[in-house]
């Protein structure tokens, strides 16, 4: 199976499938070759369905009476003219006045501008909202980065950063929080083991639940 090999001064193997169906495999400076590809084929059922599931999705389009997703629910756009980029949501339409011509890609721009201010508000609520159990272990609350990520939701750094995914504003609270609530238990454990499921389970018993919604796709 072919694939783009990136070095770093990782520790660990990692995968990621573009929509183009392209391998990359992110990998330690000094690791071997043959490892590297022993690794590629023992995930190859994963990249195949990952390359199966971009080609099978719908592209999103940004066009006058398109639909996309916003907080959970469908909102249906309405194109307009304006000298800046504007976004405005009114019940289940979203209107985005952009500079003629409307160009799907600045309808876009303009939107993930205002999904960008939206999150700012919506993420830092739910981190503050579920953090008060933390605080009292003694960790300091996480300062929040909105990032655009391929093939993750969140990311939780050693130097104190909360890393959301922009997509996340596509799914409503009930998932948000779960994504937050992962991150956050990584304060306590920076692995996926039993201790981090067992917190898992008592911070938020029904996890799973919400995870599983997530599974199937892939960030935009």
């Amino acid at each position: 199976m072919d694939y783009q090999l990136v070095r770093s001064k990782r520790r660990t193997l990692a995968l990621r499938v573009a929509a183009d169906g392209q391998v990359e495999v992110r990998a330690p400076l000094r690791l071997g070759r043959r490892h590297i590809d022993d690794f590629v084929h023992e995930h190859r059922d994963w990249i195949r369905r990952q390359q199966a599931y971009w080609r099978a999705r719908p592209r999103q389009h940004w066009r006058e009476g398109d639909t996309v997703p916003h907080l959970g629910r469908p909102v249906r756009l309405r194109v307009t003219h304006a000298a800046r980029p504007r976004v405005e949501l009114e019940g289940d339409i979203l209107t985005v006045a952009v500079p003629p011509p409307a160009l799907e890609e600045t309808v876009r721009e303009a939107v993930e501008a205002w999904w960008r201010r939206q999150a700012r508000d919506q993420f830092q609520h739910s981190i503050e909202r579920q953090f008060h159990w933390f605080a009292a272990r003694g960790h300091e609350l996480p300062v929040l980065r909105i990032k655009k990520m391929r093939t993750r939701w969140g990311s939780l750094s050693q130097r104190g950063y909360i890393n959301l995914n922009l997509a996340l504003m596509r799914y409503d609270l009930e998932v948000i929080d779960y994504v937050v609530m992962h991150e956050l238990c990584h304060l306590e454990y920076a692995h996926h083991g039993p201790q981090f499921h067992d917190l898992m389970d008592r911070r938020m018993p029904d996890w799973r639940r919400r995870k599983q919604r997530l599974d199937q796709v892939l960030p935009e």
